[in-house]
């Protein structure tokens, strides 16, 4: 390694002055990027220190130096052979031509209990290397991984207290001062109002998919988020901002899973419920109303898609669902609506469709109208072909309303196609907003 601190006009920090900064950086808050700071001052050198995927957790340069812009981790070490775990010894990369480094480059392995943790990396910018710089790399990755492993304890103390806090939460278990008192401590409102959200474990999911989702949600809604584990499913309390409806909360929430599926369990049909929102003294109820959604999805959902629905989204018949005879239910399914699922399936599905619309709108008729992008005597003409096949009076008789709308429930747990046609009725309520919105609501009962 070339040329003395003489020769570069670098001051060289005494190991003694070294060890003394790097216990000062470990206690510091911002230990990693304090540690990353020490390296760079004793170095003299740019310093960026990677984790294992190759995302920076920190980075830093002399101030006598200019920005410096590191390639990425792995063009850094695409020439480097490793072992498993590699070494924790400091290499000397060489600059080639075609390799994406234009200079040369110590890299550390951060290497901790036989875990590899992520990578040290100093650049030769903006002086040359110096022979102490190998011996400054190797203790501050060495320092590194004490704290990596320091801080993930810490972690895992707080996220397992966290948990035990919103399981007695749930349970309702706990004198309710001591409660109080855990939750201040570890900085969790445990008044506020909170919506539950139950979610079946599935095959192929991530072990940790609970605190995935935790953090997913609480960085997509901005609210706190208390999550644990139980013996057939993940629970999130979800905060409720103060004096929000809870269907908006609810609505948001539902939203944000269905998202958080996508992008964290996309190989396992991810199945959840809602809850509606409740204060601290009701979890329970809202932990029932939840299992019950999920267990309405598992008992009529066949594939693997994806299914997240709020208890507004099966109302009380999920009573009935969750709990009655499956076979009875399908029975009764056929029964109602047997002769319009035999009939066209593309006039099936639009009839479906209609009569789904016909009760969201609350049996409006313009609404419904609006709604599907037709004229109103169009949806007089379905509903009346739907008393034709089955003989219910949809629009007249209350009993064959609710039949009906049990019915319809089923459908959409079992994601009929009837119900894929969401986009295109909202795109054509869009064109009819206006003109929906200037007429009365018109509702007829015969």
């Amino acid at each position: 390694m070339s040329t003395s601190g003489a020769d570069t006009g670098r001051k060289q920090l005494p190991l003694s002055v070294f060890d003394e900064l790097l216990d000062d950086a470990a206690v510091a808050v911002d230990c990693l990027s304090a540690i990353v700071r020490v390296c760079s001052e004793a170095t003299g050198k740019a310093v960026t220190l990677f984790d294992r995927q190759g995302h920076v957790v920190a980075s830093t340069r002399p101030e006598a130096g200019r920005q410096t812009t590191f390639p990425p981790l792995r063009d850094i070490v695409r020439g480097h052979t490793t072992t498993t775990p590699p070494s924790a010894d400091p290499v000397l990369l060489p600059a080639e031509l075609g390799t994406g480094l234009s200079r040369r480059k110590i890299l550390s392995a951060v290497v901790e209990r036989g875990e590899h943790l992520g990578w040290l990396v100093v650049d030769e910018q903006p002086t040359p290397f110096h022979p102490t710089d190998e011996y400054v790399t190797l203790r501050c990755a060495r320092r590194i991984g004490a704290q990596f492993l320091t801080q993930r304890r810490i972690t895992r103390v707080a996220w397992n207290a966290r948990s035990n806090l919103a399981r007695q939460l749930v349970r309702g278990s706990g004198a309710w001062k001591d409660l109080a008192a855990g939750a201040e401590y570890l900085g969790v409102n445990v008044y506020a109002r909170r919506a539950l959200v139950y979610v079946r474990d599935s095959e192929g999911a991530p072990e940790d998919l609970d605190r995935s989702l935790a953090e997913y949600t609480e960085r997509a809604l901005g609210l706190e988020v208390l999550s644990t584990r139980g013996s057939e499913g993940i629970l999130l309390l979800i905060e409720a901002p103060a004096g929000a409806a809870s269907p908006a909360v609810v609505g948001r929430i539902t939203s944000t899973l269905e998202a958080a599926a996508a992008e964290l369990s996309p190989a396992s049909g991810l199945i959840a419920g809602v809850s509606s929102v409740y204060e601290p003294d009701s979890f329970a109820r809202a932990y029932r109303e939840a299992r019950e959604v999920v267990r309405c999805i598992d008992r009529f959902t066949h594939g693997t898609r994806h299914r997240v629905l709020a208890v507004d989204d099966l109302g009380p018949a999920r009573l009935f669902l969750a709990n009655g005879e499956v076979s009875a239910i399908r029975h009764f399914i056929d029964d109602m609506l047997g002769p319009l699922l035999d009939d066209d399936a593309a006039a099936a599905t639009e009839l479906i469709r209609t009569l789904a619309v016909w009760f969201e709108q609350n049996r409006g008729m313009r609404r419904t109208a609006a709604r599907l992008g037709v004229h109103e005597n169009t949806v007089r003409l379905r509903l009346s072909r739907v008393h034709t096949l089955t003989g219910l009076d949809v629009t007249g008789d209350a009993s064959h309303q609710l039949s009906i709308q049990t019915a319809l429930l089923v459908l959409r747990l079992r994601d009929h196609p009837a119900f894929h046609l969401e986009s295109r009725c909202a795109e054509a309520q869009d064109d009819n907003t206006v003109r929906a919105d200037a007429l009365p609501d018109e509702r007829r009962s015969a």
